[in-house]
This record gives structure tokens, C-alpha cells and sequence, in this order.
């Protein structure tokens, strides 16, 4: 069928960009700065010929991979002719569409979010970017974004076919798409008819600001984002000990295995820590090798990064693991045994025993998992582990916790990380 198209999602956190192929010419509509290998890898599975790339508006909470794709594979990027941009973009208005094999989209002017949104229909299908989101709409304070325009967008959403399919460019609910007609139903913000409510409501929110947007509006105009980079041990070497540049190795391990096993020329921050703690590493001049006991935590810390506008960005293949195949020297120190590793230890040890005394000996032994099953439900309901309190109490547990006591006070509170785009 003449204009119909398949179309492939790839996800990366709340963030949704869509590879579309028809006749074996396919684009790419909002591309993310982590997500690149993945366009490559389908590109060439499925021997496609990239046609363009579109970005539905110059996103403010993750860097834009527009500018590497376009180059790589030589073929423009389209964006609304309101956006600033100094790649050489090919500016679209109301009326244009985008083509490619036998498909093509439709371009509609959506501003509300920012004044550069576009929405793109084709094939039974509209990409509708940050404006119209699964049950929410995009917020209205971005680059001269407007609850009046927004309303006045929605509106013309609205008419539509029910059976239009929604992708939007975020989705922090994982829903992955819906429909015209179940966003009139099920929408507050689709349900609203009074401009004046709907306006007041948009702008009685107090959202915060994503992290380093300055930074990545400027990169996103620019097309200055680069992709994330994998070196070896002997790279990360090599750029360690030249004189000429900085660069530091972020270790995102847990503490204790830092603490126990790490690289002289390196910092800690956890996994779980790094949204709360991107001031310490974006936007500084520090240039990041991340690193982990294998490489996976430091994938996904490189994603966290790069989408928050960090610098450059690399991964260290292979982390601490090829770091000591390759004889390169460590700092090694012995450490105490975590009290969760206790507490894991322990409670298996008694539900295994309990479990085997009450299959050889007597039922009655069967009392002993259940009432550690029973203890660690409530630990985990209550916050309160008895188990836990228990073992801090014995001496081992105490001298470890006076060694690693932290001089002074701490204001620290590990929250989450940045702002989103969602009213």
C-alpha cells in the first residue's frame, strides 16, 4: 500500500526515536546520542539506505545524534524552519513532507512545547516529539514554548482519525504508543476544552529544569555532540600519561569493591549515584574514562553522561578486568565485608538449613525460612532490618564502621537527577 511504512522504536530511558523503512529507504526521527550503534546495526541487518534524519524539535534534556548520522551517512537533517541551528539543516513548514521509498510524512507546525516542534503524519501514523505524550502533553517552558499554542496543537491532534497511531518522543510510564482516539478519551489534557483552564493549569506548574540544558541546547544547535567513544587499556593509558590532556578515569562501582580493587588514577561515583551527582562530573573540563569491574555499568554510566550533555565521554573496553590482564598496576586493600553481604549471607545460610532440617528431621524445623522469610518482608516493607541492627552490634562490625566514619558532616541526599519534559 502506497505511503505505508514499517516502523522500528528504539528506546533510551524516557527517550523514544523511530527508525522508518519503506522500499528499503529508510529516516530517523528524533535520533538519541546513545542509540547510534543501534541505527547502524539495523541500517545494515536490513540493507537500508538512510534518507534523512528529522529532529521534531531542538530537544533540551539529551543530546541529539542528528549531526554524527547525517554525516555518516550523507543525508540531511530536517527541522522546523523556526529552529536556530548552524548544522546547514533543510528548514520544513506546514504543507511539506519528507519522503522516502514509497512513504512519505506530512509536516505540521506543533509548537507549544518549544516554537520549533513539528508533528509528522503518514502512513496511518503521527510522531507527534515532546507536544502530545501517552496521557500527558510536553511542558510549556522550553525555548518560547506557549500553553496557548500548545491547546491551539492538541486541537488540530484532534481531528485526526481515532485510529491514528501516537508515537511521542518520551514516555516515562513505559507505554510505547497509543492512539488518537484513546488520548481524546483518556487525556486530561486532550479532554480539556477551555483554553483559559487549560493555560492556567500549564502554567501553574513548577518544574525543574533538566540538568545542563543550557549545554545541550547549544549542542543540539550546533551539532557539536559526540558519540560515545570505546578504547582500550592501552588508550586509556596513553591518555592517562599525556601531558597534553586531561583525563580521568570515573570508576562507577560500588564503593566497596572501589575501595578494594581500583586504578591510582581514578574517582568513585556509583551507578546509582551519577544522576545525583552530575554537577561533580558535567560541565568541569574533566574528560572521562568510565569504567567498571567488566564494562556493563560503565556502558549504561556513559548513556546517563553523554545524555546530560557531558564532554567527551569514553568507555575503557574490557574496565578493570583486561586492565589487570594487561599487568597494568592496581591499588589492592583489604575490606571489611559489607553488612548487606552479611545480612545476605546469614539469612540464606539459615533458610537453607531450616529447609534441609525440615526434610530430613522434622516438619517443625520448617519455622526457621519462614520466620526469615517473615523477617526479611518486613525489613523491606518497614525500612528496618532487625538482622541488620543485630550484626552492627558485634565488635568486627563496629571497628569497621569507626575506621570508615566520615569526618565532619554530610548535606548530601542522593534524589533524582534532572527534570523532564512532561506537564
Amino acid at each position: 500500500m502506497e505511503n505505508a511504512f514499517s516502523v522500528k522504536q528504539i528506546q533510551a530511558g524516557y527517550c523514544m526515536s523511530y527508525i522508518l523503512e519503506s522500499d528499503k529507504q529508510a529516516v530517523i526521527i528524533d535520533p538519541h546520542i546513545t542509540k547510534v550503534q543501534a541505527y547502524r546495526d539495523h541500517i545494515k541487518a536490513e540493507n537500508l539506505t538512510l534518507k534523512a534524519v528529522i529532529d521534531t524539535h531542538t530537544h533540551a534534556d539529551h543530546l541529539s545524534s542528528a549531526g554524527i548520522v547525517s554525516s555518516e551517512y550523507g543525508c540531511p537533517v530536517f527541522m522546523s524552519a523556526n529552529a536556530v541551528s548552524s548544522m546547514g539543516i533543510r528548514k520544513v513548514s506546514a504543507g511539506d513532507t519528507i519522503s522516502f521509498g514509497q512513504a512519505a510524512l506530512a509536516v505540521t507546525p506543533a509548537p507549544g512545547h518549544t516554537d520549533d516542534s513539528i508533528a509528522l503524519t503518514g502512513g496511518g501514523a503521527v510522531f507527534t516529539g515532546d507536544v502530545l505524550l501517552i496521557g500527558a502533553v510536553g511542558r510549556t517552558d522550553f525555548q518560547n514554548g506557549s500553553p496557548e499554542d500548545m491547546f491551539d496543537t492538541l486541537a488540530r491532534l484532534k481531528e485526526l482519525p481515532d485510529e491514528t497511531a501516537v508515537y511521542p518522543a518520551h514516555d516515562y510510564n513505559d507505554q510505547t504508543s497509543s492512539t488518537i482516539g484513546r488520548q481524546k478519551e483518556n487525556n486530561p489534557y486532550m479532554i480539556e476544552t477551555d483554553r483559559d483552564a487549560f493555560c492556567a493549569n500549564a502554567r501553574s506548574k513548577t518544574l525543574d529544569k533538566p540538568f545542563n540544558m543550557d549545554a545541550i541546547i547549544r549542542a543540539n544547535r550546533e551539532g557539536s555532540a559526540r558519540e560515545i567513544e570505546h578504547i582500550s587499556v592501552s588508550e586509556a593509558r596513553r591518555r592517562l600519561d599525556s601531558p597534553d590532556e586531561s583525563w580521568t578515569i570515573l570508576d562507577v562501582r560500588r564503593p566497596e569493591e572501589y575501595q578494594a580493587l581500583r586504578i591510582e588514577q581514578s574517582q568513585n561515583i556509583p551507578l546509582d549515584s551519577l544522576s545525583s551527582r552530575l554537577n561533580e562530573v558535567v560541565g568541569s573540563d574533566q574528560q572521562l574514562i568510565l569504567s567498571c569491574l567488566s564494562g556493563a555499568r560503565a556502558s549504561m554510566a556513559a548513556g546517563i553522561l553523554a545524555a546530560a550533555g557531558a564532554g567527551r565521554v569514553t568507555v575503557m573496553t574490557g574496565a578493570i578486568k583486561a586492565w589487570i590482564k594487561e599487568n597494568a598496576p592496581v591499588i589492592r586493600e583489604k575490606v571489611p565485608v559489607s553488612l548487606e553481604r552479611q545480612v545476605r549471607a546469614i539469612a540464606g545460610s539459615l533458610v537453607l538449613l531450616g529447609s534441609l532440617l525440615g526434610l530430613l528431621v522434622s516438619a517443625w524445623f520448617f519455622a526457621i525460612p519462614i520466620f526469615v522469610g517473615s523477617g526479611l518482608l518486613f525489613a523491606g516493607v518497614s525500612n528496618t532490618c532487625m538482622m541488620g541492627m543485630l550484626l552492627m552490634k558485634v565488635p568486627y562490625n563496629r571497628k569497621a564502621l569507626q575506621r570508615n566514619a566520615p569526618v565532619g558532616g554530610t548535606c548530601s541526599l542522593d534524589g533524582g537527577g534532572g527534570g523532564r519534559c512532561a506537564m
